[in-house]
């Protein structure tokens, strides 16, 4: 087996050769400043990237080769086995058109393990070395200064599993020492600590420094442009915290530097945006630290610029221009092409990447058709273990030659289409808010409408032999209207639900697999079995309340009438056999949660299609049970205001267009959309490192927030029946960019090709040997305890090695094991990161192509 060459990193250090996964930017400052930073008069730190991996390629199998293994479906270990001798794991061998894979198992590069970091075990337990301050011997200019004190946080930057269910991570440390006496500016500081190779570094004003965070992708001309200041640095071998706090004070200097030519464009002094006491929920503070604003709104030259602050150094480069998030808007939406089931990747369209056609069943994929319903298992709002109840189904697989072949379920070779989520394969309904949003838009935002993807579908009407997102031939449109790219998209989205569609209109909850995740496998040829759930009416209420948006904005905002009448019929088809089951009383009694579930995507859909058809019978239905003003004396119990809030919207709209609605209720509708939009002074009450309000959310909350914009969505709303946004809106927008684009504790930007440092680890199981995705989106911030299983993969990976001895905003974890920090999801943070950059784009140019 071939595997990549070593590689060997102490950032900072002339030790830096090449590093499989980590590109020379993902690291702080690698190319140009190195690892070795200084704070204050008396502290250095230093940046050591501790175990690498060599990682061989996955290799095709053959006929003449040696292949011994036992795939398991419900495994994720199921892949393993021997290839000419090699121990490793394959991917599926069904694909008539592609060769089974063999991937090794990863190899730890010798020496980049550094021992100095590992605690002693035993009777007289003891912290890990480079925790003890006499470990360390410094000098400053060939004079020896004594170390007062050493704080450290870890944090794992790749997991990978070495061999069954064993794993390893490569960590990021980030280590500060107090020394016993100043640094004068030009001196030569020497480090050397336990097992770790000495670091040299000159003590320069221009060094990089962890504690300044700005937003990566740049600000505005016109707008707020912040810096934020502060850094928690971890413990000590006691426990202790500590920070940056002590440094920092509203006297402290800033200054903004132009990367053209060195003239400084704008000078301050901080000012103090968050004291460590100001809680943010429960008497927590979620920083850790006091944060201080640099504020330079007042620049409005286009240009690079770096911030300087005094004592600290200089922040990561970032841009101020017309239109900076230009980029972010096109990556967001073309990250869903990536995503896509059933789609072949091919240049120019994979800007780079290629993937064969996966989850197609023309490819030797066979799709069971089930009657388990999605909405009965925790993938749709019930307890029961959807992998469990799949596992039980009567498939036509092996081992079940005593089921009549009359009881097994049948194969659904329409099931193919829609997107992928969260790392793995399966489309589940609720990627149906996807493309509800993404119709929307198009409708509200104009520069959407001429949004440039580079997709194969691309300045295509609908009939044209590139479009595959069909139902069948006779699925054509108009044949002219030439649909806008973000169209085209959520034609692909919806498509697997479209293609499905049983003639009396019922709709399936969607395809799932065996196990989310198998070693080896791949989309185009997976072990895993999979599966169709049964048609059930909340997945029927929400197919059709997206397919009549995206109908009507089709047929009225892009033109394409038959299109758009096909796609409104459909979902009216969806509502009716919906309503027959959802009133039916051969159902009998049901889960009061299900009840309640379903009641609210009913109440939602009948806004939507009454907007979109002018279905009175689905008026009656929202007039009768919305939760602003019903007239119903018997109101559907669980409609609540904050589920499916754009759907009322539609409402008002349909006032708007010239339906009969009530008046009572539309403003009741209007008044509440704009209390959400006006609740909070500025957008900083939902923000990590300019929060300046309590945060009135939970922690499970985190991962919907500073990653996403999810307040972004509020505006939308906002916008959508107001027609503009008043500026702190609009500037809120802005701000809400910046916490995902870099401007966070850990200073990486959670959108992948948008950051001076991407997350490292970000969850994609396919393969893994590949990049990840430009314009992916990681969660970034941990919404909650960590998973046993998350600290049973990381375990020595971070340290403090308690959660709760970190500040929330601070557990930036970038391992793919730890899916709280690194996984992606569909309808969650991905589309609210969609709708704040359409919304921050536009009055901006548009996006480069």
């Amino acid at each position: 087996m071939a595997f990549s060459r070593r590689a060997v990193l102490l950032q900072g250090t002339a030790i830096l050769a090449s590093v499989p996964f980590l590109g020379p930017m993902a690291l702080a400052g690698t190319d140009s400043n190195g690892a070795v930073g200084f704070v204050g008069d008396n502290i250095v730190q230093l940046t050591v990237i501790d175990t690498l991996f060599d990682t061989s390629p996955t290799v095709p199998v053959s006929q003449k080769d040696d292949r011994r293994w036992s795939p398991d479906p419900f495994d994720s270990f199921g892949a393993m086995g021997r290839f000419n001798g090699v121990e490793g794991y394959f991917s599926g061998d069904t694909n008539p058109s592609q060769p089974q894979r063999f991937t090794a198992w990863p190899r730890i590069v010798p020496d980049s393990q550094w021992t100095g970091f590992n605690a002693s075990n035993g009777f007289f337990q003891r912290g890990a070395p480079v925790d003890q301050p006499g470990e360390w011997r410094v000098t400053i200019d060939g004079d020896p200064a004594g170390v007062v004190s050493v704080y450290r946080k870890t944090v794992p930057i790749r997991t990978l599993a070495v061999a069954k269910r064993e794993w390893q991570s490569t960590k990021r440390h980030n280590l500060t020492l107090v020394l016993d006496r100043a640094i004068p500016d030009g001196a030569q500081v020497l480090l050397e600590g336990p097992s770790i190779p000495a670091a040299k570094q000159s003590r320069s004003p221009k060094l990089f420094n962890e504690a300044l965070h700005v937003c990566h992708a740049g600000y505005p001309l016109s707008g707020p442009k912040k810096a934020y200041v502060g850094a928690w640095w971890g413990h000590d071998a006691d426990g202790r915290s500590g920070s940056s706090d002590a440094l920092l004070s509203p006297e402290t200097t800033w200054t903004v530097i132009s990367t053209a030519d060195g003239a400084k464009v704008q000078s301050g002094s901080l000012t103090l945006a968050k004291p460590a006491s100001d809680p943010h929920r429960k008497g927590q503070n979620f920083n850790g630290c006091d944060i201080y604003e640099a504020d330079y709104s007042g620049i409005d030259t286009e240009g690079e610029y770096i911030l300087q602050v005094d004592g600290f150094g200089q922040s990561f480069p970032f841009r101020i221009s017309a239109a900076p998030y230009a980029e972010a808007l096109r990556l967001a939406a073309r990250w869903y092409f990536h995503q896509r089931s059933g789609c072949e990747i091919t240049e120019p369209y994979g800007e780079g990447r290629t993937r064969p056609r996966n989850g197609h069943p023309e490819d030797g994929l066979t799709v069971w058709q089930t009657d388990v319903r999605l909405g009965d298992t925790g993938e749709g709002y019930g307890k029961s273990s959807a992998t469990q109840l799949l596992s039980e189904q009567p498939v036509g697989v092996t081992g079940l030659d005593g089921v009549p072949v009359s009881a097994r379920a049948q194969a659904n070779p329409d099931a193919w289409g829609g997107w992928h989520d969260a790392g793995d394969w399966d489309r589940r309904i609720q990627h149906m808010d996807v493309v509800f949003h993404m119709a929307d838009i198009v409708e509200l935002f104009d520069h959407t409408r001429s949004l440039h993807l580079n997709l194969p579908e691309s300045g295509k009407p609908f009939a044209h032999p590139d479009v595959l997102a069909r139902n069948n031939a006779a699925d054509r449109g108009d044949g002219m209207t030439v649909l806008p790219d973000l169209i085209h998209e959520a034609l692909w989205g919806i498509s697997l639900w479209r293609r499905t569609q049983g003639a009396d209109g019922a709709v399936i909850g969607g395809v799932e697999y065996s196990n989310p995740g198998i070693f080896g496998s791949v989309s185009w040829n997976p072990v895993q079995i999979a599966y169709a759930y049964g048609p059930e009416d909340w997945a029927a209420y929400n197919f059709a309340l997206s397919a009549a948006k995206l109908g009507h904005v089709i047929k009225h905002t892009c033109g394409d009438p038959i299109l758009g009448d096909a796609l409104m019929e459909e979902a009216a088809q969806a509502w009716r056999w919906a309503e027959q089951d959802f009133l039916s009383e051969k159902r009998g009694a049901r889960d009061p949660e299900a009840e309640e579930v379903t009641a609210q995507a009913r109440v939602a859909a009948a806004a939507v299609l009454y907007r979109a058809s002018g279905d009175t019978a689905a008026r009656d239905v929202f007039e009768g049970h919305n939760p602003f003003v019903p007239r119903s004396d018997t109101p559907a119990q669980g409609i609540k205001k904050g589920h499916y809030p754009h759907a009322y919207a539609e409402y008002v709209l349909a006032a708007r267009d010239g339906r009969l609605t009530d008046p009572e209720i539309v403003a009741a509708i209007e008044g509440w959309i704009g209390y959400r939009a006006k609740r909070s002074d500025r957008m900083g009450a939902d923000y990590g490192l300019h929060s300046t309000d309590t945060y009135p959310w939970g922690r499970g909350w985190l991962r919907f927030g500073p990653g996403s914009n999810w307040r972004a969505g509020e505006f939308a709303l906002y916008h959508a029946v107001n027609g503009e946004l008043p500026p702190q809106m609009a500037d809120a927008v802005a701000e809400g960019m910046w916490f995902g684009l870099g401007c966070n504790p850990s200073n990486t930007s959670f959108v992948q090709g948008l950051g001076h440092r991407d997350f490292s680890d970000p969850l994609m199981l396919d393969p893994n040997e590949d990049p990840p995705i430009p314009g992916q989106i990681s969660f970034g911030v941990a919404g909650g305890k960590l998973h046993q299983w998350e600290q049973r993969k990381t375990a020595g990976a971070i340290f403090p090695a308690e959660q709760d001895h970190w500040p929330i905003y601070a557990q930036i974890f970038e391992s793919r094991s730890i899916a709280i920090c690194a996984e992606h999801g569909i309808k969650s943070n991905a589309l609210e990161w969609l709708v704040a950059c359409a919304l921050v784009n536009q009055h901006g140019p548009e996006p480069s192509q």
